[in-house]
């Protein structure tokens, strides 16, 4: 009997043992993992891209306007021009409250047009950051469940006075560089389709 206890003892440690690291609890960081997830390099590379474009139309928009103003202020100039006959001013008179009309709308338009494009570019980056988001956690779970992991907690998380909810992790327990690995799989397939598109030559009879 004796001989039997030591062995059920360690049957049991084994046993309790392999339920906790069943039951073991991962971290990661999951702020890190979206800033070097290659998708969201793309992703706030469109983002630039249409800044830049808004940035190009703005400043085209601004030309108008700069012509528009030197053409008012020649027209006021004439309009107070006493060598030139009634007829004449009057004629400049009606020209500027004209293109004064046309400065104002052209300034409004500007500013609609501004404020249109920023909310649409704001609401494409919301859209693609919770596709991307979206895609890491599944990409997580799918890692935890695969790992035996029963839990996974997101150490970058933020309490509301803005201190960390996590105080401390143990490293071993940290998949972060696992996720962003699995991942980061397709960033070399996603590049090389890339340059094929781009450059590679037409073959004959294509």
């Amino acid at each position: 009997m004796k001989n039997i206890f030591p062995a059920l003892m360690a049957a049991l440690f084994l046993m309790v043992g392999g339920a906790a690291a069943a039951d073991e609890i991962a971290f990661v960081d999951l702020q890190e993992v979206f800033k070097r997830f290659y998708k969201t390099e793309l992703a706030q590379d469109q983002i630039r891209q249409q800044a830049d474009d808004i940035k190009l139309e703005r400043e085209a928009i601004e030309d108008e306007v700069k012509v528009m103003k030197e053409e008012i202020e020649v027209l006021r100039k004439d309009s107070r021009d006493e060598t030139l006959s009634d007829d004449i001013r009057q004629n400049k008179r009606d020209q500027l409250e004209e293109k004064l009309v046309n400065l104002q709308k052209k300034e409004q338009d500007m500013d609609d047009f501004e404020k249109l494009r920023m909310q649409q570019m704001q609401q494409q980056n919301t859209r693609m950051t919770t596709k991307l988001f979206d895609e890491i956690h599944e990409s997580i779970i799918n890692y935890a469940k695969a790992q035996g992991y029963s839990s996974v907690i997101d150490r970058s998380a933020k309490s509301r006075i803005g201190t960390d909810v996590v105080l401390y992790s143990v490293p071993k327990l940290d998949i972060t560089a696992d996720v962003l690995a699995v991942l980061n799989e397709g960033r070399e397939a996603t590049k090389a389709e890339t340059e094929i598109t781009v450059d590679e030559p037409a073959k004959e009879g294509e």
